[in-house]
């Protein structure tokens, strides 16, 4: 597959004899192959949910977090960025790092335009985590080094950039996600899906427009230079819609929970099929 070419196949899926295969102590080598195989499929589909909660919580944590520390905190702060300067500039950079550490490894060697957009997604991430914004008016925080070396401003619109590019690229993998989720049968090998794949499709397609429309709205508060929050409002928009999008991607409690109940029903299946 090449670089420029999108991967939006239904994701693949073991069977219900594979499930139930795995739950096990392998007694063979094809036994243990199978194992290995969907106890990784768990384990990419636990840290995809990891990074969609991660997005979910973060504004949460970083506004709530600054006022448990921080008992004279200046209200609630003008974007989630300027908590750079706040008790919870560890999280916001730690939050940031470990999502774009992510983004860059978890399909670094598939050849498709989702990896090449994950890749810039997650450099673009560890952007905004290592070059803050700018100081907020009044604010009596001395300058980084690197703010120090290249200047507030420079440092300021890369971050800006970056944050840019970083929420843009996240908004077409949910457009992705949502192509790929429309074409996945509604009957899994554990079982039928709660909901059927329309409603994914749009609800991933939704998502993608919300972090697109937050990001619009961020470089029209920059144009417009508004007052109060609407550009804290807007940063919550891109990030709680990227966070929903990634959490219900990985969140297939089939594959995550439902090894017992997979062995169950294909033990109920075979003794059905020998009576």
């Amino acid at each position: 597959m090449s670089l420029l070419v999108p991967d939006v196949k239904a994701p693949v899926r073991p069977s219900l004899a594979e499930m139930a295969t795995s739950s096990r102590k392998p007694q063979s080598q094809a036994a243990a192959n199978t194992k290995f195989a969907v106890d990784y499929l768990r384990s990419y589909l636990l840290m995809r949910t990891i990074i969609g909660f991660t997005g979910i919580t973060f504004p949460i944590v970083l506004i709530g977090g600054d006022h448990l520390l921080d008992s004279n905190a200046p209200g609630v702060r003008a974007s989630l960025s300027a908590y750079y300067y706040s008790g919870m500039r560890d999280l916001f950079v730690a939050g940031l790092a470990v999502s774009g550490l992510f983004l860059i490894t978890y399909r670094l060697f598939e050849k498709s335009l989702n990896n090449v957009l994950s890749v810039i997604g997650g450099l673009a991430a560890l952007g905004v985590a290592f070059f803050p914004t700018d100081r907020f008016e009044g604010s009596t925080a001395v300058l980084t080094p690197l703010q120090a070396k290249l200047g507030e401003g420079v440092v300021s619109d890369v971050h800006h950039v970056s944050a840019g590019i970083f929420l843009v690229s996240l908004a077409i993998i949910s457009f992705f996600f949502g192509v790929q989720e429309g074409r996945r049968p509604q009957q899994r090998p554990a079982g039928r899906a709660m909901l059927p794949p329309g409603f994914w499709r749009w609800f991933h397609w939704v998502c993608a427009l919300a972090v697109l429309g937050g990001v619009a709205f961020v470089f029209l508060f920059k144009r417009q230079h508004m007052t109060g929050h609407e550009l804290l409002i807007a940063e919550i928009v891109a990030i709680e819609a990227f966070g929903l999008s990634w959490f219900f991607k990985g969140l297939e409690l089939n594959i995550l929970f439902g090894l017992g109940r997979a062995r169950r029903q294909y033990a109920q299946e075979v003794a059905a099929s020998g009576a």
